[in-house]
C-alpha cells in the first residue's frame, strides 16, 4: 500500500531533501508540495493525505498554526531548525520531530514511527467494501469504469491510462487516487507506473507480469508481495 505525503516548507532545499528521502521508500508517494502554510490550507481541505512533513517557521502562518486550524490533520512529522518547538508539537499529536539539517538515518526512524501509527489505525478499522465501478472524467465526459473489465493501469505523468478489455481511457488522476478506488484483493501496484488486475495476469516471467501481449515491469520491492497475493487467489 502506498501512502500519500504532503511536504510543506518555505525553503526549496528543504522540500527537495524530504522528497529525495521519501523516494527511498517505495510506499511513500509525494502527492503534493507547498512553499507556505497558507498554500497548504486549501490542499489539506480538498485532498486526503496520509502523512504531512511540515516546517514550523514560515512567513505569515506558521506550521503550528496550520495544525491548529486543520480539521483533517494527517499524521505529521515536524521539520525545523528550532528545537524549542518540540514540546508544543507533541501537544498537537505529531508523530515525530526532525531537527534540521535532517540526516537520512533520523528520517528513516521517523518513517518507522509513521508506519507503526498507520498500521495500528488500519488494524482498528474494518475494511471498506469497494464499488464494482467508478466514474472518471475523460474528454469532457464522465465515463463509467467497471473494475472487472480493467486489465491494467498505466501512469502517464499527471495522467493515468486505464486499459480495459475493449477500450482505453485517459484521465487526470494520480495512481494512488485510482488505487484507493480498487479492491485491494485483486489489484496491486507492481511498479511506480503500473497497477495490474491480478485475475487478468497470464503469467510471471522474470521481473515482468504478462497480460495478453503486454509486458509490465514488476519492481524488485514488489515481486515477493505479488507472488504472495497470487498464492491467495
Amino acid at each position: 500500500m502506498n501512502y500519500q505525503c504532503l511536504i510543506v516548507d518555505d525553503e526549496k532545499l528543504g522540500r527537495d531533501l524530504i522528497r529525495s528521502y521519501c523516494s527511498k521508500f517505495p510506499f511513500l508517494e509525494v502527492a503534493g508540495e507547498c512553499a507556505s502554510a497558507i498554500e497548504a490550507m486549501p490542499l489539506l481541505q480538498q485532498q486526503d493525505f496520509d502523512i504531512l512533513f511540515l516546517d514550523i517557521n514560515m512567513p505569515h502562518l506558521s506550521g503550528m498554526d496550520l495544525l491548529r486550524q486543520s480539521k483533517n490533520q494527517p499524521l505529521t512529522v515536524l521539520c525545523t531548525a528550532h528545537a524549542e518547538s518540540a514540546l508544543e508539537g507533541y501537544d498537537l499529536d505529531v508523530v515525530d520531530y526532525l531537527l534540521k539539517p535532517i540526516e537520512f538515518g533520523r528520517f528513516s526512524k521517523a518513517v518507522a514511527r509513521l508506519m507503526t501509527r498507520l498500521n495500528s489505525v488500519a488494524a482498528a478499522m474494518p475494511p471498506e467494501p469497494k464499488s464494482s465501478s467508478f466514474f472518471v472524467k475523460s474528454d469532457y465526459q464522465q465515463i463509467k469504469i467497471e473494475t472487472e473489465k480493467i486489465l491494467y493501469i498505466e501512469a502517464m505523468e499527471k495522467y493515468i491510462r486505464i486499459h480495459l478489455e475493449s477500450d482505453r481511457v485517459l484521465t487526470l488522476m494520480s495512481m494512488s487516487a485510482v488505487l484507493s478506488l480498487l479492491p485491494k484483493d485483486v489489484f496491486m501496484r507492481v511498479h511506480r507506473s503500473y497497477i495490474i488486475h491480478l485475475k487478468k495476469l497470464d503469467r510471471l516471467e522474470g521481473g515482468k507480469a504478462i497480460i495478453g501481449d503486454k509486458e509490465i515491469p514488476v519492481s524488485k520491492a514488489n515481486r515477493k508481495g505479488l507472488k504472495d497475493l497470487l498464492m491467495g487467489l
